[in-house]
């Protein structure tokens, strides 16, 4: 067990159940605030080793049902993103309450879900993960389309409902054309003519500041993940927001190493459409900057009406009649 001998009050000193995480023979030297969330306490604890060297720690607690899903939810996730790609994040070290040894039940088999659902083929994830403080459903689904067709749901309903019902009439017409035309136009042929999604683990909220470099200033550290298994443009939405300075070079980056989902031609749209995620999202956790309303609004108006271009060129064209004259085919325009 590490020993926590600063000189500070004991109420501030780290609880035991930490210390016991920490690294045998350790000491703790400095615990300060990290200020990376809204949401829950963060805190950056250094520890000097027994051989001179130094580790540093990051803490994330809450209180209530809601700060241990925040966790749950954090250390879940970042647990998953770790074992694919350890180089680029911190190994999380454990998860508990203070008050109690014994993780609860519910805390205990998330760990041994996430274990055994990763075979199941399905997109989703062990537990309701966090966008801040907001939770989304991330029950196992079969279908993509199913899955992000739910979701978009619930976010839409708890936009309305932080904003209080506040009428938006282009928001109210734009809903139902949304759900029931865009999401269908360009998540349907991702599992049609034999083409299929494989649902990968995916970040989910990979803005800027969760996504630093480490020591070395070249090997980049992602952290605070939003994790569920789905499709791997998912994490691309972010890039495309206007909100940060990232853009066009960054996903041409991506598509050196991963192919781009077929049909390739409806790329643009899904970008958009992922991106509408962390926009709505955005809008909930901040409902009286109406600016973030408007934001997503317009996006979502630029899908409706490219549906509905491509409905409107499709109705234009020609339509071929065809009768048999004197035993030839003639066809006609």
């Amino acid at each position: 067990m590490a020993t926590d001998e600063r000189d500070v009050d004991e109420h501030l000193k780290l609880d035991e159940n930490l210390l016991a995480a920490l690294p045998e023979g350790g000491k703790v030297v400095s615990v300060k605030p990290s200020g990376l969330s809204d949401y829950c306490n963060t805190y950056r604890i250094e520890v000097k080793l027994p051989d001179g060297s130094s580790l540093v720690f990051f803490e994330k607690e809450g209180t209530g049902e809601e700060g241990q899903g925040c966790v749950e939810s954090a250390f879940v996730s970042e647990s998953a993103t770790y074992e694919f790609i350890p180089e680029h994040v911190p190994r999380p070290i454990t998860m508990g309450m203070i008050e109690d040894d014994i993780p609860r039940s519910e805390s205990y088999m998330s760990a041994v879900a996430a274990l055994h659902s990763r075979s199941m083929g399905k997109f989703g994830f062990p537990v309701n993960t966090r966008f801040g403080n907001l939770e989304q459903d991330n029950t196992w689904t079969a279908s993509w389309e199913e899955y992000w067709t739910r979701q978009m749901k619930g976010f839409l309903e708890r936009e309305d409902a932080a904003h209080n019902g506040e009428p938006h009439e282009e928001l109210e017409r734009l809903r139902p054309l949304f759900l029931n035309k865009v999401l269908p136009r360009y998540l349907r042929p991702l599992e049609s003519n034999g083409r299929s999604v494989t649902p990968c683990l995916i970040h989910a909220d990979l803005w800027l500041g969760n996504v630093k470099y480490m020591n070395d200033g070249e090997t980049v550290c992602m952290y605070d993940a939003c994790a569920m298994w789905g499709h791997n443009e998912v994490d691309l939405g972010v890039f495309r927001n206007p909100r940060y300075p990232l853009g066009k070079p960054y996903l041409k980056e991506y598509w050196k190493h991963v192919p781009i989902s077929e049909p390739e031609e409806d790329v643009d749209s899904r970008n958009t459409l992922y991106m509408l995620r962390c926009q709505i999202l955005l809008s909930i956790l901040h409902p009286h900057d109406h600016k973030l309303r408007e934001i997503f609004v317009s996006n979502m108006r630029h899908l409706v009406e490219r549906v509905q271009e491509e409905e409107a060129a499709e109705s234009s064209r020609p339509v071929a009649q065809f009768h048999l004259q004197d035993n030839f085919l003639v066809v006609v325009m």
